[in-house]
């Protein structure tokens, strides 16, 4: 009976296992209590339907190509193991070195399915925050300011950058999910040097804007042929920021996207010249990789 269970379970343990990670996952995910803070609707860019269409398109052709590659030792293996008399294996050295690496191989799937799972959660969040920022920066091109989204920089991208009438603006969005019920479990404060998420404390997103905004001031110095004044911006949408003094004397803006006076402040003084935004808006568009 031992022997007849073996291939039986070396087709089915695998698929089993996947089941429960899946259903593991979704469980943990629901206890965690985390609730996203957007509250807007999300409106459509050009070619949303289209663009589903074809993420929907690509999964189905990984879907076809795994099933091509597995349907044929899928269906040797369930053909070939009845045939063979299990009453007479014996496990040997070969055997145990054999189940070793079947059990090791299924130990790293269900390890890096896991962490599949996690990562495209969070890229589902950060993609969702930086369509919600960009949303809330539309109004801006009413008030005499250029935006610009997902821009490639060197070995990273710069979110969304503003060019206002009398500075530019590098935004970098930041995705956090909120724990509990209501509108105060999505507040945050900031002093200028952290901020004090309901659930924990980080300087990260600021440390990210600045060197941002340093890589913009270089690249547009030497692109626009003048020193552009670059205010690094940490977009929250979705989340009050409550600002303490020292948030105001900080090199660092911190906000919810809705807050449009900031990009429009005379903070820096001189306003920007009609010339010196066309240079700039130029070279922020000789970033975008050309069409295949």
């Amino acid at each position: 009976m031992m022997y007849t269970l073996i291939p039986f379970l070396s087709i089915t343990l695998p698929i089993l296992v996947a089941l429960g990670v899946v259903f593991l996952i979704r469980f943990l995910q629901k206890r965690d209590g985390r609730r996203s803070p957007l509250t807007d609707k999300l409106h459509h860019g050009p070619g949303e339907q289209l663009r589903r269409k074809l993420e929907k398109s690509s999964d189905d052709i990984d879907a076809a190509f795994m099933t091509i590659s597995f349907v044929g030792p899928f269906l040797l293996c369930t053909w070939a193991l009845p045939q063979l008399d299990w009453s007479k294996v014996r496990f040997g050295l070969g055997e145990w070195i054999l189940t070793a690496f079947f059990v090791g191989m299924l130990a790293w799937a269900i390890h890096k399915f896991a962490r599949a799972v996690s990562k495209r959660q969070r890229l589902r969040d950060g993609l969702v925050a930086e369509l919600m920022t960009a949303q809330l920066l539309v109004p801006l091109a009413s008030k005499g300011c250029q935006v610009f989204h997902d821009i490639p920089a060197d070995g990273f991208n710069l979110d969304h950058v503003v060019i206002g009438p009398y500075a530019v603006y590098m935004v970098e969005t930041k995705s956090r999910r909120k724990p509990g019920k209501g509108k105060q479990s999505a507040n945050v404060d900031y002093d200028g040097k952290v901020l004090r998420f309901p659930d924990h404390v980080t300087s990260k997103p600021m440390e990210q804007a600045r060197h941002e905004a340093r890589w913009l001031a270089e690249f547009l110095r030497g692109a626009a042929g003048e020193v552009v004044p670059v205010v690094p911006v940490v977009a929250l949408p979705g989340w009050f920021v409550n600002p303490s003094r020292g948030a105001h004397q900080s090199d660092v803006i911190v906000l919810n996207p809705k807050m449009h006076g900031t990009f429009t402040d005379m903070r820096n003084g001189a306003p920007l010249s009609d010339s010196l935004r066309t240079r700039i808006a130029y070279a922020l568009m000789q970033r975008y990789p050309a069409l295949p």
